[in-house]
């Protein structure tokens, strides 16, 4: 490949002048600019980006961690932040954390080193003691929260307005006519599942609903947790008439369930899940489902991410917040009329 010192060579001019042309820095005068430009285009120079790295001290690069790239939710996400990252001049690296702890701690490692300038992480199923150490793995480098983000998190994150969508979509079964409502969340020491159970619980409240912990369910965000979690709700003597699944993977086990202990959906219980995706209506029933929009997240997030690297104030703290949109389709009605129990 041809270098920067064979093109000043060829041309009779110095080494600074071509490198001043590549980085657009000081004057040089418009013809020789020119010149220079022409020579690089005949010799299709591609300037060494790892070096560049090194002597900025930048990558304009950012780092994405993800749980699951199989789930359409990410995915959405993740293309969001890459169309507007590319849209200002930056690249990015995207990690699957596969929900391993491990695996995530050394991509922060790698990913707060020289590789990426800022990360934007949606963090794996962990204990708090090792969601505490988040901040120390990073040492220091711009982090922002997506989706999911840490309860306790001082810094920056990106979510939707969960209480919010978890009330709304409770609210609407309520209006239906449904009491015995089961919730299935993530792990509760994550924000999104912590503030989904709060917007629920508040709803009931509301509704002067006692709230019956024999329907409360903390999964782990897959397919499998949705599943069990499920069975053993329709187990239950006095099962629930709906159920609020807090999460794509999870809904999707639940109705796996429904499906397999074959309970009528949407005439004997009503089901309403997170993170609608493209073929939630080819489904039957097609799924209720709340709505986040995971572009735009992504968008904000990468936002979020290049302002912390513009702002190094280690105690910023912001919490930016979308709204979402319940998607109400065929697996919700109201409840069937029950016969009574005999005396």
């Amino acid at each position: 490949m041809t270098t920067i010192r064979e093109i000043a060579k060829m041309l009779g001019v110095s080494f600074s002048t071509v490198s001043a042309v590549i980085n657009n820095r000081q004057y040089v005068s418009a013809a020789m600019r020119s010149r220079v430009e022409k020579a690089l285009r005949d010799a299709n120079y591609q300037p060494n980006s790892i070096a560049r790295s090194l002597r900025l001290r930048e990558s304009r690069t950012i780092g994405l961690i993800v749980p699951n790239l199989g789930d359409p939710f990410y995915s959405s996400l993740m293309r969001g932040a890459e169309d507007y990252l590319c849209s200002v001049g930056y690249r990015m690296i995207v990690a699957e954390s596969r929900e391993d702890w491990k695996r995530q701690q050394d991509y922060l490692t790698s990913f707060s080193g020289m590789i990426t300038d800022g990360i934007i992480l949606a963090t794996c199923g962990a204990t708090d003691e090792q969601i505490a150490t988040l901040p120390d793995i990073v040492r220091g480098a711009p982090l922002v929260y997506v989706d999911r983000c840490p309860l306790e998190s001082k810094g920056i994150s990106v979510s939707v307005d969960n209480v919010q969508a978890a009330s709304d979509a409770t609210q609407y079964l309520i209006g239906l006519g449904h009491e015995r409502i089961a919730i299935i969340t993530g792990p509760l020491n994550v924000l999104n599942a912590s503030e989904r159970f709060k917007g629920y619980k508040s709803t009931l409240r509301v509704h002067g609903i006692p709230l019956d912990r024999t329907l409360v369910r903390a999964g782990d965000h897959t397919e499998d947790s949705g599943y069990w979690h499920g069975s053993e709700l329709l187990g239950l003597a006095n099962r629930p008439t709906a159920v609020l699944g807090c999460g794509l993977l999870i809904t999707l086990g639940v109705l796996a369930a429904i499906r397999e202990k074959r309970v009528a959906c949407p005439q004997e219980i009503s089901l309403i899940g997170f993170d609608d995706f493209a073929w939630s209506t080819l489904l039957s029933p097609a799924l209720t489902m709340v709505r986040q929009p995971a572009a735009e997240l992504g968008a904000a997030a990468a936002k979020a991410v290049l302002k912390r690297m513009r702002e190094p104030d280690q105690n910023m703290v912001d919490k930016v917040l979308l709204p979402t949109q319940l998607m109400i389709r065929e697996s919700t009605a109201p409840p069937a009329q029950r016969n009574p129990t005999p005396k």
